[in-house]
């Protein structure tokens, strides 16, 4: 019965449920939480086999070139001059990840011990790549429970981030319509473009296989630069983000290379794949125990993302409501942030003029701050911790 179809038609309704669940609840409730709930309790009931996802194939293609693909086309979404004129905000989601940074080598360390913390800490700060990066140091030291707890901490941190953004987000507009609160700026000049290097390519390179082509060239030359050039001291996912930022600098690919060649929801298919993956190796036994050092690592983190984003926010004379909003973007990213932001426009009590302006002044910090972390820093964060773990 479990063939490789039928396994792999099992894989995407659940994942097709979870997606469901996600919009009808507007992301409040993770699409990725509901499918490793329902894989986890498939496993230990026995309802669904231990290799049915490796089964799928899709491990295996993530494993051999899907993240790599993935990362590379991450990296194509990267707008150096959106990110220059949004500086502040830049700045404290950055800031607030040197928090969690901090938690993690200090409170959380002494709480729950250096390994749950640290493996623990590049989910914390973005989503499915921090914990695959993760999850793969755990696997080569023999810890597939640690590599679980790691996807654990993906699929449940919204539940403390959502909350926690969107009453501050409500809070700080409330504060602007009473007259309480000034709108800050927090743009700046920006950079201006330059021309790219690569003006563009023939019509007749145009179609998704060149596309996918281009991609896989860039991601074998990150490779490449990780393996020898840095002799692996650069993280080869870490590589694959640099090369696709500087290929997108340069024109070499368009903006968004991995979504304009239609390849976006098959890679993102066979990069949940490696989360379920790691879920059916784990007893009941080990998610008990994983309980207390979820709880612990989500909350002392948000509270330090939190603490240093209200810091980083009075230095840059930014209202400490909106510097939270920012910093706590890490737990959530896109199309939560949009989301959130959505919701608060429209519970606004204020004519429509003030309420585009209050959406237009939220909307872009809220949207660039889960990117800046989630999509890039995350990858850059989770390179460097995920070494330390079993040190």
């Amino acid at each position: 019965m479990w063939t490789v179809l039928f396994c792999f038609m099992v894989y995407v309704i659940i994942m097709a449920f979870g997606d469901c669940i996600s919009s009808l609840t507007k992301s409040r409730v993770s699409g990725l939480f509901v499918a490793m709930v329902l894989y986890l309790i498939g496993f230990q009931t026995g309802l669904i086999p231990a290799d049915a996802v490796s089964q799928t194939g899709l491990v295996g293609l993530a494993a051999g070139w899907g993240i790599a693909i993935l990362l590379v086309g991450m990296g194509t979404m990267m707008d150096i001059k959106t990110l220059l004129s949004q500086w502040k905000t830049v700045t404290i989601a950055l800031m607030g990840l040197v928090g969690l940074g901090i938690a993690t080598f200090t409170v959380s360390s002494w709480v729950v011990g250096h390994e749950w913390a640290y493996a623990a800490a590049a989910p914390i700060s973005g989503g499915i790549i921090a914990g695959n990066i993760t999850a793969d140091a755990a696997n080569a030291a023999g810890r597939p429970d640690i590599a679980a707890f790691a996807f654990l901490v993906v699929g449940v941190q919204g539940f403390v981030g959502i909350p926690i953004c969107s009453n501050l987000l409500k809070s700080y507009t409330d504060k602007i319509i009473k007259g309480e609160v000034v709108m800050a700026d927090l743009s700046g000049s920006g950079a201006e473009e330059k021309p790219k290097l690569i003006k563009g390519f023939p019509k007749f390179m145009e179609s998704d296989n060149n596309l996918f082509a281009r991609l896989a060239i860039t991601a074998y030359i990150g490779f490449l630069l990780s393996t020898y050039a840095t002799a692996g001291k650069v993280n080869v996912n870490v590589m694959y983000l640099i090369v696709g930022i500087i290929a997108y600098m340069i024109g070499f690919l368009p903006k968004n290379a991995h979504i304009v060649s239609h390849g976006s929801g098959i890679l993102m298919l066979c990069v949940m794949a490696v989360v379920f993956g790691n879920l059916a190796t784990i007893s009941m036994n080990d998610l008990v125990n994983m309980i207390l050092p979820l709880i612990v690592t989500l909350l002392i983190g948000a509270a330090f993302v939190l603490l240093f984003g209200f810091i980083t926010g009075k230095i840059l004379k930014v209202d400490w409501r909106l510097c939270g909003a920012i910093a706590i973007c890490c737990t959530i990213g896109y199309p939560g942030t949009g989301i959130i932001c959505d919701e608060i426009s429209r519970s606004l009590e204020c004519d429509e003029e003030l309420r585009q302006k209050i959406t237009d002044h939220i909307t872009p910090p809220i949207i660039i701050s889960g990117f800046t972390s989630v999509t890039i820093a995350s990858v850059i964060f989770a390179g460097i911790m995920a070494p330390l773990i079993f040190k």
